[in-house]
């Protein structure tokens, strides 16, 4: 090969070369290594010409030279080569640079959001659209919200440039969407739109006078769920939009919905807490009942209006300054904070409708009932709020109300006597009369009448004896007793009124059960007037079941006959004293057995079936202790 034409062909690549060095400063930003590498290759260009003019000129070379100036040109063709190759390597790596710099520039816009939480909707969308301007390199910026049909939109924001610039004179606020020309295709699409060439788009619908000019165009929607609830703009980029644009601001436009949601969600958790804490207060102030609560050395931090009312303190006294003990006779405090921790009372850290006193400013007692419960802060007892409704008026209606019932019972009392003792003293009375007039004669006849006479007067003795011990009701004695051998012992007594009324009689006692704490006198009464009643019951006779077992709550007698049962519109009044379903019953029989079972702290049931018969449980709950067992 001619050297002539090797040393060209060298020249022409090693200036190729100096060339693509040299935009590689470019590529990189002015770095200076390619400077001095394009410098390096033209100053070998430069040995190469001057190698070619020493061709042309002296015109004879060796096969060495030769050699030589291959080696030289196969460099050249090596370096073009390597720095063609290297350029777009260059390019890929500004690229993932410049992204790196849009992610850092974009988080540290995200993190400067997130501190904004004290700002109002305006600033936020206004640093967010500045942010997007930049992030994009873009010269314009709008951002708006849609209402809730995505029918209109709604600008808060424009770029500085846009407002500068911009000489429309009437600049809307509020948007249809059905007018909107190529802003409005995001929300139509439902997507992002990027328009690269405003003139050549489909979308557009002009823009009126004045208006500044668009080039490139990128717009997007913000999604809350499946609704559009933001859109924004940027335009006028120097570069076309890509995906690239749209990934960043997706990210900043959902960083700025997440903030504004959270803003909301804050400014309304922070308003329903005010209206909670405005009806906490009002419901305190308001209550009917006195509300009082103190921390866990008592100290009270909450005196209602009411508290105020029935205690005499005003709130300035008391709040901060006085122990709840002093609100109590001495002792009562420590009994009822016994209390509220006993969890066999009403539940541990839970004291409902207790009745006690409180102490008015005066001095003088309150009667009160008292629901209170102990407060928690994490798990921590921090102390013990108290409801205190005033009783006063309550045991004032409650002694009028007894007073009536009193003079009502009196009544009844003297008209159901009056009517008991009447009967008899007329019939003993008429027959006296009848024996004294013919005292001589008829004598059988005459023992027949004082035989009725001596019948009345022994039911009037019987009703006088019920009458004084319902009046004179003595309490209990109990003592620990057997409760089986009492009913053994009470049926062995009606054995013969049994037999005689042709009444079989079932004993089904149960041979391991506990003694019970009863009053021996007392429960016989009661046994007897249940068994009499039975017994009256059963005219044509029938069978009569006496029965003993133990239960969890306690241990029970019950008494089941055969007899025609009570009708149900009776039972309601079972145990009204004078109140009885039979015509010559006295009516005292079960309210004076009610009332004895109730002085023992037990129950007394009835159970009925009118023509099936009727059942009758005593309960007994009081147990002895082993130093009180026979």
């Amino acid at each position: 090969m001619d050297i002539t034409l090797i040393l060209l062909l060298s020249l022409i690549l090693q200036f190729t070369a100096a060339v693509l060095a040299a935009r590689l400063v470019l590529v990189t930003r002015r770095h200076p290594a390619w400077l001095l590498l394009a410098a390096a290759i033209g100053l070998m260009g430069l040995r190469r010409g001057v190698t070619l003019y020493e061709t042309l000129v002296g015109g004879l070379h060796t096969p060495l030279d030769i050699t030589a100036e291959l080696v030289g040109l196969a460099i050249s063709v090596l370096m073009v080569v390597g720095i063609a190759w290297i350029s777009p390597l260059f390019k890929s790596l500004i690229s993932a640079e410049e992204a790196r710099r849009l992610n850092e520039s974009r988080l540290q816009a995200l993190w400067r959001l997130s501190q904004m939480t004290e700002a109002s909707i305006q600033e936020i969308t206004d640093f967010t659209l500045n942010e997007a301007v930049s992030l994009t390199k873009s010269k314009l910026g709008y951002l708006g919200f849609l209402n809730p049909d995505e029918s209109v939109l709604t600008i808060y924001s424009w770029s500085r440039k846009v407002m500068e610039q911009c000489m429309v004179a009437d600049k809307p606020i509020h948007y249809p969407l059905a007018k909107a020309g190529l802003w409005g295709e995001a929300v139509r699409q439902r997507r992002p739109c990027i328009t690269n060439d405003y003139a050549a788009s489909p979308w557009k619908k002009g823009y009126p006078e004045g208006h500044v000019e668009i080039r490139r165009h990128l717009n997007l929607p913000v999604f809350d769920g499946d609704r559009i609830v933001a859109l924004v703009g940027v335009a006028n980029k120097d570069t076309p939009y890509d995906d690239s644009d749209v990934h960043q601001l997706t990210l900043l436009l959902n960083g700025m919905w997440g903030l504004m949601q959270r803003k909301k969600a804050e400014e309304a958790l922070a308003a329903a807490l005010e209206r909670g804490q405005q009806i906490q207060t009002r419901l305190v102030d308001t209550c009917m009942d006195a509300i009082i609560a103190n921390d866990r050395k008592g100290t009270i931090f909450i005196f209602n209006e009411n508290a105020a009312r029935m205690l005499g303190y005003s709130p300035e006294e008391v709040i901060g300054k006085l122990n709840v003990r002093e609100l109590y006779p001495e002792g009562v405090a420590q009994e009822i904070k016994r209390k509220i921790k006993d969890p066999n009372f009403t539940g541990a850290g839970l004291l409902e409708n207790y009745e006690t006193v409180v102490r008015h400013k005066d001095g003088t007692l309150i009667p009160i009932w008292l629901s209170a419960r102990v407060l928690y802060e994490h798990d921590r007892e921090v102390g013990v709020i108290g409801h205190f409704r005033d009783l006063r008026e309550r045991k004032k209606m409650e002694e009028e109300l007894l007073r009536h019932d009193r003079l009502v019972m009196l009544g009844k009392m003297a008209a159901h006597i009056g009517h008991e003792i009447k009967n008899p003293l007329m019939i003993i009375g008429g027959f006296a009369r009848q024996i004294r007039q013919k005292l001589e004669e008829e004598p059988q006849k005459n023992r027949e009448k004082l035989d009725i006479i001596i019948g009345e007067i022994k039911r009037l003795e019987d009703f006088l004896a019920q009458v004084g011990t319902y009046a004179k009701f003595s309490e209990p004695q109990k003592v620990a007793g057997d409760l089986n051998v009492l009913v053994q012992e009470t049926c062995r007594l009606l054995k013969p009124s049994l037999r005689e009324n042709r009444i079989s009689l079932t004993l089904n006692l149960d041979p391991d059960l506990p003694q019970a704490l009863f009053d021996p006198a007392h429960i016989r009464q009661v046994l007897l007037n249940i068994i009499k009643n039975s017994v009256e019951a059963m005219e044509a006779g029938g069978s009569l079941t006496i029965t003993s077992r133990r239960r969890e709550e306690g241990v029970w007698v019950q008494i089941e006959d055969t007899g025609g049962g009570i009708p149900p519109e009776a039972m309601e009044k079972l145990f009204q004293p004078f109140f009885s379903t039979k015509p010559k019953g006295s009516g005292l029989g079960l309210a004076i057995s009610k009332k004895i079972m109730d002085a023992h702290g037990g129950e007394l049931t009835v159970e009925s079936r009118l023509h099936h018969g009727t059942t009758v449980t005593l309960l007994f709950k009081d147990f002895p202790t082993k130093s009180q067992e026979q």
